[in-house]
C-alpha cells in the first residue's frame, strides 16, 4: 500500500492562529490588575471589552461574591470526592435552585459544560442510536460524539440549520436506529443565530424516536423566564428533549448543567453518568457563587437585568442597520458577527478597531470557511450605548478603509454573505496599464516556445505533454474525466512574461489527501451515491501533473501588481467554472509570495512530498550503490531488486496496440483500487491509447522470463533533461512473490540514469522506498479556498470511526 504524508489539520490551525497572534488579534495577554468587565488593559491602553460572553455582567455583583466568600470561609479551598460518594451539601443547594429556574426539573452541575456532554452523550446515547449534529453546533458537542462511534453509534451531520435535510436523515434512519438524536445549539456561538424552534416540535411530534438535544450555553441567563435560556420554555413538556448549559457566561460564574424532562434519564446519569463519577465537583467558592447567581435569577432582579440588555441590543441593532454593515447575526442574540470575506481584510479591520480601543474577537478559519471569515463581537450590560456608538462608528469607518487598503471588492464582501449592498462602491483597483493578462482555454492557442521557456523540464506539462493531457480529459462519457483547461499568462508592457500558470476546472474527491481508513470508508458512500463529498473545484496545474506550476519573477518590477491580477482572474475562473474549492499548488517552504496568498483568503495546507533523484551518472549496479549511504538501503536493494533482475524480461516501447493499451490501463487500476492514500477519481480508460499517440511518452513493460504474461508497467514522460515515470501498474500476484514493485521501482531511477537525464521525478507517495535510491523527499504546501467547509467537516467526523 503507497503510503503519503497527510495534511494535519491541527498543523494549519496552528499555522493560521500563529499568523493572527503575530498580529496581535489573537491569543493576546492582558494585564489589568483587577477586572469588573468593562475594560481590558492591553500593551497598557484600555480597551473596552466587546469579546467576554457574561451577558448580564453578573461578575463582580456583592451578592454574589458575597456567597462565593462565605462558602469559601466554611467548606476551603475544594471539597476532594468524587459526588459517587459523597455529595456536598451546598452542591445540593445548587442543583435544587438551579431546578427552580427550570420549572423544577431534575438537574446535575458539572465542573464544565464540556464534561457534561461527554458525561451525557457517552451515558444516554447507545450503539444502536443515531446522532445528527448540525453543522455549527459547537466543538464540546461534536467531540464526544465522535467518540459514541467507537461503541457503534452512527454519527452525521447536517448542514446549518437545514431542516429538510434533517428530516430526509430521519426518514432515512428511522426504521434502522432505535432513537434519533439531533444536536444543537441554543444560540451559535460564532454567528449568533438560532435554530429553528417551530420546525423542531413539528418534528419532535412527528417522529416519536426523534429525540433533540440543546446546547444553550450562550442563551441561559440573558434571556427566558427566570433566565431560563432560548430554548428550554419551548420544549419543557417534552421527555425527548436534554437541555445543556453553562454557567460561565449569562449566571456570573462557572460550571456546567444539564437539565432533564425524563426523570429516568435523570436517575441514570445521576447514579453514574460516566466521567461524572470520576471528576471532583466544583470548589466550594465557584459553587458559592453560582448560589448567589441562581437566587439573582429566582430574584426580580432578573427582570431588569434582561431588559437592560435587550434594551441596548435593540439599540446596537439600529446602529448597525444605520450603517447597513455586513450583520449576519440574528437580531434578539448578543453576538453579532459582522462579514469581512477575506483574512487580509478581517486582520486589517480587528488591529483598528483594537487601535481605537476596542477589544473585538477574530472569526477565522476552521471555524468559518476561509473566505468568509469576519470581526465577531459580543455585548453585555457592561457597554453603554455611548461605547456601542463609538464601536460601531469605529467598525464602520475602519470596514471601509480595510477594504480599500486591502484593494477588495466591497460589493463582493456583500454577495458573500448574501447582504444587500446599498452604499457607495470601492472597486477593487488593478493597474492594468503596466501588467497586461493573457487567458487561454487550450494550449494550442500559445506559442510552443513561449510555454515551453517556463515549463519544458517541469515535469509532464510542457507545450506538448499539455496537448496529450487536453486530448486525454476531454470528450469522455464520464463527467469527472471532462476538465476545462485556463491557461493564465501576465505580462509587462514590453511582452515579458511577469507570471504563467494554467488551471484545471474538475470534480475532485474531498478526502482525496486524507488518511486511508477515512477514504475507505467513504468509498462505501460512493458505491451507491458516486459522487458523495465531491466538489467542484479549480486547480492550479492538474491531477495528472506534479512540479512547479507557477512561474513569477519574482525580481520584475510589477510582479506585485501582477499578483492582483492573477488573483482577479481566479476569481473569475473560479466563478466560470462554478468551482467550491481552490487549489494553488506546488509550493515549497521557500515560497517567496506566502504572506500575499493567505491575505487572499487561501490556508496553506500540507501536500504529499515529492521525490526527486538527481545522482551523478552511473554505468554499472557497483557504481550506483556507491553514491548511496544507507547501509540498510544498499543491502535492501541487492536482496529484493539485483537478487530478482535476472527473472524478469524488460522491455521499452514507444507505441502501444489497442490491445496493450488495455491491458496497461488494468495494470494501473489494479493500484487505483487498492491505493486510497491519494484518492481521485480514475483516469479515463482510453489514457495509454492517447499517450501512446505523443513521442515524449515511453512504456516500460515486465514480464517474468519465458512468459507473455504483462505483470508490470511503468507510464515514462521523457524530457529534455529529466525523466518523469509519472504512472505505475502491477499485478498484485507478483508483488510478495517476486518484488514486482522493488523491480519497478529500480526502473524507474535506472531509466532516467540510461537516458543521461539530469533528474528523475519519482512523484508522491512510497517516500521510503524511493529514498533507498537517494531520492530528495521534498515537503510541498498547497494554498487552499474552500466556499463552505460541510464536506470537510463530515470528512473529519470520519477519523474516529
Amino acid at each position: 500500500m503507497a503510503k503519503i504524508k497527510h495534511t494535519n489539520t491541527y498543523d494549519v490551525v496552528d499555522h493560521i492562529f500563529t499568523a493572527a497572534k503575530e498580529k496581535g488579534i489573537m491569543h493576546i495577554n492582558s494585564e489589568e490588575q483587577s477586572f469588573n468587565g468593562e475594560k481590558f488593559t492591553i500593551k497598557g491602553r484600555e480597551l473596552v471589552n466587546f469579546g467576554t460572553c457574561g451577558y448580564l455582567g453578573l461578575e463582580k455583583h456583592p451578592k454574589i461574591l458575597a456567597k462565593s466568600h462565605e462558602l469559601l470561609d466554611k467548606y476551603g479551598s475544594h471539597f476532594s470526592i468524587s459526588r459517587t460518594f459523597i455529595k456536598a451539601p451546598y452542591l445540593e443547594e445548587l442543583e435544587n435552585l438551579v431546578s427552580r429556574i427550570f420549572d423544577n426539573r431534575p438537574v446535575i452541575i458539572y465542573t464544565s459544560t464540556s464534561v457534561a456532554h461527554q458525561s451525557i452523550i457517552g451515558t444516554i446515547v447507545e450503539s444502536n442510536d443515531l446522532i445528527i449534529l448540525d453543522q455549527q453546533v459547537h466543538y464540546s458537542v461534536q467531540y464526544p460524539s465522535q467518540f459514541a462511534k467507537l461503541q457503534g453509534t452512527m454519527v452525521k451531520m447536517i448542514r446549518h440549520n437545514n431542516m429538510e435535510m434533517l428530516e430526509d436523515f430521519i426518514k432515512r434512519g428511522y426504521n434502522q436506529y432505535n432513537k434519533i438524536w439531533y444536536m444543537a445549539d441554543g444560540v451559535y456561538s460564532m454567528y449568533g443565530d438560532l435554530p429553528h424552534k417551530k420546525e423542531l416540535l413539528y418534528l419532535l411530534e412527528k417522529y416519536p424516536k426523534l429525540h433533540l438535544y440543546f446546547d444553550d450555553a450562550h442563551g441561559v441567563g440573558w434571556t427566558g423566564n427566570k433566565g431560563c435560556g432560548t430554548v428550554f420554555g419551548s420544549f419543557k413538556y417534552n421527555e425527548r428533549v436534554v437541555l445543556i448549559s453553562t454557567l460561565a457566561k449569562g449566571f456570573g460564574s462557572i460550571g456546567g448543567i444539564a437539565i432533564f424532562n425524563d426523570k429516568e434519564m435523570y436517575r441514570k446519569i445521576n447514579i453514574y453518568g460516566g466521567v461524572l463519577a470520576y471528576t471532583h465537583p466544583l470548589s466550594p467558592a465557584n459553587v458559592g457563587a453560582a448560589i448567589g447567581s441562581a437566587e439573582i435569577l429566582l430574584s426580580d432582579e432578573i427582570d431588569e437585568y434582561q431588559n437592560e440588555l435587550k434594551e441596548l441590543i435593540k439599540y446596537l441593532n439600529i446602529k448597525l442597520a444605520e450603517f447597513n454593515l455586513t450583520n449576519t447575526s440574528s437580531e434578539e442574540t448578543p453576538i453579532y458577527f459582522i462579514g469581512t470575506g477575506s483574512a487580509k481584510v478581517t486582520h486589517n479591520l480587528i488591529q483598528k478597531v483594537l487601535a481605537d480601543g476596542f477589544y473585538v474577537n477574530t472569526a477565522t478559519y476552521p471555524v468559518v470557511p476561509n473566505d468568509k471569515t469576519g470581526l465577531r463581537f459580543t455585548l453585555t450590560r457592561h457597554n453603554t450605548k455611548k461605547d456601542i456608538d463609538q464601536l460601531v462608528s469605529s467598525i464602520n469607518k475602519n470596514f471601509h478603509l480595510a477594504v480599500e487598503e486591502e484593494n477588495e471588492d466591497l460589493e463582493k464582501i456583500y454577495k458573500v454573505f448574501n447582504i444587500p449592498f446599498k452604499g457607495k462602491l470601492i472597486e477593487k483597483i488593478i493597474e492594468e496599464k503596466n501588467v497586461f493578462v493573457e487567458k487561454y482555454k487550450s494550449i494550442s492557442e500559445i506559442e510552443p516556445c513561449l510555454w515551453d521557456r517556463f515549463f519544458s523540464d517541469k515535469g509532464n506539462y510542457s507545450y506538448n505533454g499539455l496537448k496529450c493531457i487536453e486530448e486525454i480529459f476531454s470528450n469522455n462519457d464520464k463527467v469527472e474525466e471532462n476538465w476545462s483547461f485556463h491557461y493564465v499568462i501576465i505580462k509587462d508592457k514590453d511582452g515579458n512574461v511577469v507570471l504563467a500558470t494554467f488551471f484545471t476546472g474538475a470534480i475532485y474527491k474531498d478526502d482525496m489527501l486524507s488518511h486511508t481508513n477515512v477514504s475507505r470508508q467513504i468509498e462505501e458512500e460512493r458505491k451507491h451515491n458516486p459522487y458523495y463529498l465531491c466538489s467542484q473545484t479549480l486547480a492550479m496545474g492538474c491531477l495528472f501533473t506534479e512540479g512547479t506550476h507557477l512561474y513569477i519573477d519574482a525580481e520584475h518590477v510589477l510582479v506585485n501588481q501582477a499578483l492582483n491580477s492573477f488573483f482577479v482572474e481566479v476569481e473569475k475562473i473560479k466563478n466560470e467554472t462554478n468551482s467550491k474549492v481552490v487549489i494553488l499548488r506546488d509550493f515549497q517552504s521557500d515560497f517567496k509570495f506566502q504572506q500575499v496568498f493567505e491575505n487572499e483568503g487561501y490556508v496553506r495546507v500540507s501536500m504529499p512530498n515529492t521525490n526527486i533523484v538527481s545522482l551523478p551518472k552511473w554505468n554499472t549496479k557497483d557504481e550506483l550503490l556507491s553514491f548511496l549511504s544507507s547501509k540498510n538501503s544498499i543491502n535492501n536493494i541487492k536482496r529484493y531488486v539485483f537478487k530478482y533482475e535476472d527473472q524478469y524480461d524488460i522491455s521499452i516501447k514507444k507505441t502501444l496496440t489497442d490491445a496493450e493499451a488495455e491491458k496497461h490501463y488494468q495494470l494501473f487500476t489494479n493500484i487505483k483500487k487498492a491505493n486510497y492514500a491519494f484518492n481521485f477519481f480514475s483516469y479515463p480508460n482510453k489514457i495509454a491509447k492517447i499517450l501512446s499517440q505523443y513521442e515524449d511518452w515511453e512504456f516500460i513493460e515486465f514480464r517474468i522470463k519465458d512468459s507473455e504474461e504483462l505483470i508490470g508497467c511503468i507510464w515514462h514522460f521523457v524530457g529534455k533533461n529529466h525523466s518523469c515515470p509519472l504512472v505505475v501498474g502491477l499485478n498484485y500476484d507478483y508483488v510478495k512473490s517476486h518484488h514486482l514493485y522493488k523491480q519497478v521501482m529500480y526502473y524507474m531511477v535506472k531509466r532516467g540514469n540510461d537516458l543521461g537525464k539530469s533528474k528523475t521525478y519519482l512523484g508522491i507517495t512510497s517516500d521510503y522506498e524511493k529514498q533507498k535510491y537517494a531520492a530528495v523527499s521534498m515537503p510541498t504546501f498547497a494554498y487552499i479556498r474552500i466556499q463552505d467547509t460541510y464536506n470537510s467537516e463530515i470528512i473529519n467526523s470520519y477519523s474516529n470511526m
